[in-house]
């Protein structure tokens, strides 16, 4: 299913209007995506676009965060909110027959939200729940800490969450001056995946009155960054999980191609180099993974691992003499054509899903200069040259002292022999 009946139309109130038809499906995916997110908050607002996202869902002028709830499920829809470091969406899964209802739902909701009292002190208990959990999950600590040694002071070093002291003093007016300043309609997209019209979506848009049109957003360009190792001891786990990596460009580079691959080649499958070597070869972890992650203007790369203590030392010189190993001989006959392969096949498999679809689109069509269909995608990865995968691992692997990361029974003085030589 890689063909794509892809329509964009900008409407007068200057919303973007994405619509992919893929007949024979009985059902659609659509979502609003606002360019919105973590990395557009001061630290004395950080957090407070998760907060709007789960607003947007505790009641309007006509119907209670209950009525909002059954009344999705009634129609047989899905319905999701999310928040990034760079989003924020609304998103539903329906039959078609459902659409017009649940997307009429959907703008009742962003348009006549009531941001009300006595729902904002309950939903700030649910985030404070959702505080705890991550900060009781070693994964979600690591790699936030790993963020804020990446970008911060910069906002894309803060959590999407925020902090409990920062969401505890906003108010239900500043909440709402908030969302009708940063939330508007040029810096919007609506996207519908399925068995569904460009014409149909249109004539079906409602209008908009508390969103203004504003003006695409700009965003500050992170600063240059020394690199930066942070220790969170917790000494009520046994095993250390560990981040390392370094800053990348961002989506809109075309070296995005090259770095997919080499981070699948190093750690994006059972038969990655590094998987092979520190979990089949040497059993010096539990699991190792590469990845990356690209924003507008800025990235990361790198590798997440877990192990024991005793072993840390051991998976960090292994790590070491395989990139240069890397460097030093190049790539394996067979090598990249896997990675190739592997990198192709996932994103086919996730196509699968409209709801897959959908996201990105809003995400690539809101954020990226340039949008590649699927057949430019694949088009892009198999252009790639066995030169180019290694010079793109000269740039970040080579004398790059990577930022990390270590949660866990560690502490600095554990650490630092191993970021510091």
């Amino acid at each position: 299913m890689t063909s794509e009946g892809i329509q964009e139309t900008t409407t007068p109130s200057g919303l973007r209007v994405i619509t992919e038809r893929i007949p024979g499906f009985h059902s659609v995916a659509f979502g609003i995506f606002f360019r919105q997110g973590s990395r557009d908050e001061n630290e004395a607002r950080n957090g407070t676009s998760h907060l709007i996202e789960h607003m947007l869902f505790k009641g309007t002028e006509n119907r209670s965060a209950k009525e909002i709830l059954s009344g999705i499920e009634r129609l047989g829809g899905i319905s999701d909110g999310f928040t990034s470091k760079e989003l924020t969406g609304l998103t539903i899964r329906c039959l078609v027959d459902s659409t017009p209802s649940l997307l009429e739902l959907v703008f009742e909701m962003l348009d006549h939200s009531t941001f009300d009292v006595d729902e904002l002190k309950k939903e700030k208990q649910v985030i404070y729940e959702e505080m705890r959990s991550a900060q009781e999950d070693p994964q979600d600590v690591v790699f936030d800490r790993f963020f804020e040694g990446c970008f911060s002071p910069h906002p894309l070093g803060s959590t999407v969450l925020g902090k409990h002291e920062i969401i505890s003093q906003i108010t239900r007016d500043q909440l709402l001056w908030i969302y009708e300043k940063n939330y508007n309609l040029s810096d919007a997209i609506l996207v519908a995946v399925g068995d569904v019209t460009e014409e149909r979506i249109l004539n079906l848009l409602p209008q908009v009155t508390r969103l203004s049109r504003g003006e695409r957003k700009k965003r500050e360009i992170p600063g240059e960054k020394k690199t930066e190792s942070l220790v969170h001891t917790r000494k009520d786990i046994t095993q250390v999980y560990t981040a390392m990596g370094t800053r990348t460009v961002g989506l809109n580079s075309s070296e995005r191609f090259s770095l997919a691959l080499l981070a699948t080649l190093l750690g994006g499958g059972m038969s990655s180099r590094l998987f092979s070597l520190l979990r089949e070869d040497k059993g010096y972890v539990y699991t190792i993974s590469s990845f990356l992650e690209l924003f507008e203007d800025s990235g990361v790369t790198g590798f997440y691992f877990i192990s024991e203590k005793s072993k840390l030392e051991k998976v960090f010189t292994e790590i070491e003499k395989e990139l240069r190993r890397l460097l030093r001989s190049g790539l394996k006959q067979g090598e990249l054509e896997t990675a190739k392969t592997l990198t192709k096949s996932s994103l086919l498999l996730n196509m699968e899903s409209l709801a897959h679809r959908m996201m990105r689109l809003g995400h690539w069509k809101l954020l990226a200069e340039r949008f590649h269909t699927i057949p430019e995608t694949l088009e892009a990865f198999e252009k790639v040259t066995a030169d180019e995968v290694l010079a793109t691992a000269h740039k970040y692997f080579n004398s790059t002292k990577f930022h990390t990361s270590f949660v866990g029974p560690v502490t600095e003085r554990d650490t630092n022999p191993l970021t510091r030589r």
